[in-house]
């Protein structure tokens, strides 16, 4: 079952145990975006991935960033399906934040390959 969300609502979920999935109708080029903060068990920050849906001068391929791990931010490394209404399924484990849109997996971010000191963050 899909539930509504209110924006700067915490909702209790274990990102671990259970993928969370959102459901989306942005179109590129719309400036929309998707951005999910992350916090442990204890309520202690640990950063949060973002979705643009713009474009730029330079690229008509929405990007995505996660903090702390990233420096700017970065064209999704797999083409994105092209209909409007996406479901973007979202897991981390203490090693990786893996991203599908629509069955496809686009993200898996390794931790341990980034060379910003606070990425350790995502391993709580």
């Amino acid at each position: 079952d899909w539930m509504n969300v209110t924006l700067n609502v915490k909702i209790d979920y274990d990102l671990e145990a259970h993928p969370l999935q959102i459901k989306t109708d942005s179109a590129v080029g719309s400036n929309d975006k998707l951005k999910v903060l992350l916090y442990t068990a204890a309520d202690s920050y640990i950063g949060y991935i973002v979705c643009f849906y713009s474009t730029t001068s330079t690229s008509t391929t929405p990007q995505y960033y996660i903090y702390p791990c990233s420096s700017y931010s970065t064209l999704f490394p797999e083409t994105l399906p092209e209909e409007q209404d996406k479901v973007w399924t979202i897991t981390r484990t203490d090693t990786a934040l893996k991203v599908e849109c629509n069955g496809v997996e686009v993200i898996n971010y390794i931790f341990s390959e980034s060379t910003v000191a606070n990425c350790d963050r995502w391993s709580q």
